[in-house]
């Protein structure tokens, strides 16, 4: 075998390696572009709406963490629910926990719906002692079948004893749903769903305003007195 009979398979082999090298390249590049691009998502946040607002209600109102269905406790946004489906964005997601956007932007609605009670969401660094509270359980917050915007929910008010809720005895709850236009895209469900909330805070607001006052401290000393004082007197 002659030297230039050898050396053209060793030149096809080369060629051949190059473009098995190049192809592995590409697909190594369209492999990151993919990661890079499905890491980087576009970020969503609820927006406080406003409301009606009217005097009224506790001094000091918590709204506490909701609870929220496993399936929508995620990053990514979930644009849809069937009843039998769930539909998620592959790049859009949420800037925060769903859980701290709902109670965060109810506690705003509610704050522009009470001016009269200082509103703030449960581990609040500026938060008190609640006089009452606003309880959450989400189980949809997306387009519903119908390809509207939903908000499905169990919706609790009560009165705060001795900083816990009251108990069952003076609990306010009620099942909700609430539904707005058909929506196509992110951006404005998200927009449907900050209005839908706010109506949830409409609900709330009112059951808030119907709560009896909580006693004061200065009502309960001076009820310690006026006990006291006649005992005095007859000592």
């Amino acid at each position: 075998m002659t030297k230039s009979s050898l050396v053209q398979p060793m030149q096809a082999l080369s060629s051949r390696r190059s473009v098995l090298l190049g192809a592995v390249g590409l697909g190594v590049m369209a492999t990151t572009l993919t990661a890079c691009s499905s890491g980087n998502p576009t970020l969503y946040t609820l927006s406080v709406v406003p409301g009606q607002p009217m005097p009224g209600g506790p001094r000091y109102v918590e709204v506490r963490q909701p609870s929220i269905a496993s399936g929508l406790d995620r990053d990514r946004i979930v644009t849809q629910d069937t009843g039998y489906k769930l539909t998620v964005a592959s790049a859009d997601a949420w800037g925060d926990s769903l859980g701290g956007q709902i109670s965060r932007t109810l506690a705003g609605d509610l704050a522009q719906r009470l001016p009269g009670s200082a509103v703030f969401a449960e581990n609040d660094a500026a938060a008190t002692e609640p006089d009452a509270y606003v309880d959450l359980s989400v189980t949809r917050f997306s387009q519903g079948p119908s390809g509207k915007a939903e908000i499905e929910a169990s919706l609790s008010v009560q009165p705060a004893v001795a900083g816990a809720p009251s108990g069952n005895a003076q609990l306010y709850l009620q099942r909700i749903q609430v539904q707005g236009d058909s929506v196509t895209g992110t951006m404005p469900l998200v927009q449907a769903l900050s209005q839908l909330l706010g109506q949830v805070a409409d609900i709330a607001a009112t059951q808030l305003r119907m709560m009896p006052p909580a006693p004061s401290a200065t009502s309960g000393s001076e009820a310690g007195r006026s006990h006291t004082g006649p005992a005095a007197s007859q000592r």
